[in-house]
């Protein structure tokens, strides 16, 4: 059954539980669908919104079919991957070395200084603490995961990359802060109507929110946000497409690999090339294997989706 059951479910049920995610003690814990034996409940969508808000404060902008979506679409995620994941290993669990540096930078975007005060945190907020741990485990195993399948078929020509760096000006280049939608379409039909509803969303709710609700990478938990990215290190076909947007503009929908691409840019800055040529061609060969395994991680992901069996209960 699609993904999208969810939205098919009794949204006056599931609107009036928004309504009243300030009283837990009233939810009724109902099971609303099952992916594969996972089952997930109205509490997780509750626990789902709670942890969303907190590193993503934007969706309050949002209303609460939207918040619902949101959250829908980012348990969908997690349990994706953790049921594909547990077809390699026996339980979720990662060294605490990476994962508390994992946990540090998620804490830092909060401003909480230290893993004691974030766990602190989130037990003020009715949030439980192994739960959000797992949730971040996940992410570190499927970017492993998908490193050991396919980083053998990651293609980086050195001398290509030497060569595109010497012709390259040097002074008054671009860096960007960029942000991104991705979305996909399963018939050509249907491309007009999405492009438009993900327009009205970012003129009504902005850019962010509009990513948490369409954006099926995993910068959509971040409001899409990528982070600071050198101009001429972005993909030639991408770059050509967004060379003349200025701060707060976004791009035309661009055909990938793994779907439909829209870059905004947040913010830019002028840089000169660091006279190191070795350190350049390090950075620039860093880049582009993150941008392919990124790739390959969108496809895995929709691969694994697709034999995912999504039942309404």
């Amino acid at each position: 059954m699609s993904s999208n059951i969810f939205l098919k479910y009794s949204f006056i049920s599931l609107l009036i539980i928004l309504f009243n995610l300030c009283k837990l003690q009233a939810l009724e814990n109902k099971i609303l669908f099952k992916i594969n034996n996972e089952i997930i409940t109205t509490v997780d969508i509750y626990h789902e919104v709670k942890f969303l808000k907190i590193f993503n404060p934007q969706i309050n902008d949002l209303n609460n079919q939207e918040q619902l979506v949101v959250s829908k679409n980012s348990i969908i995620r997690d349990k994706v991957k953790k049921t594909e994941i547990l077809n390699f290993v026996e339980e979720i669990k990662v060294e605490d070395k990476y994962l508390i540096d994992l946990l540090k930078k998620k804490y830092s975007e909060i401003n909480v200084d230290t893993i004691k005060n974030f766990e602190n945190y989130l037990v003020e907020n009715d949030l439980n603490v192994n739960l959000i741990k797992e949730k971040f485990a996940i992410e570190l195993i499927w970017q492993d995961l998908v490193f050991r399948k396919f980083s053998s078929k990651i293609s980086i020509d050195k001398e290509k990359i030497r060569s595109e760096i010497l012709k390259k000006p040097k002074k008054n280049l671009r860096e960007l802060s960029i942000s991104e939608i991705i979305f996909n379409v399963s018939k050509k039909t249907e491309f007009e109507k999405k492009y438009r509803k993900i327009l009205e969303d970012i003129e009504l709710t902005g850019f962010k929110n509009a990513a948490l609700i369409h954006s099926i990478s995993d910068s959509a938990s971040l409001g899409g946000y990528i982070g600071w990215i050198k101009e001429n290190n972005l993909n030639e076909d991408i770059r050509k497409k967004t060379s003349n947007l200025k701060k707060g503009e976004f791009s035309k929908p661009i055909l990938t690999s793994s779907g439909f691409l829209i870059i905004k840019v947040e913010d830019e800055k002028k840089y000169e090339i660091d006279l190191n040529l070795d350190k350049e061609i390090k950075n620039l060969i860093e880049f582009k294997t993150n941008e392919q395994l990124n790739q390959f991680s969108r496809l895995y992901f929709n691969k694994v989706k697709k034999d995912i069996i999504f039942n309404e209960l």
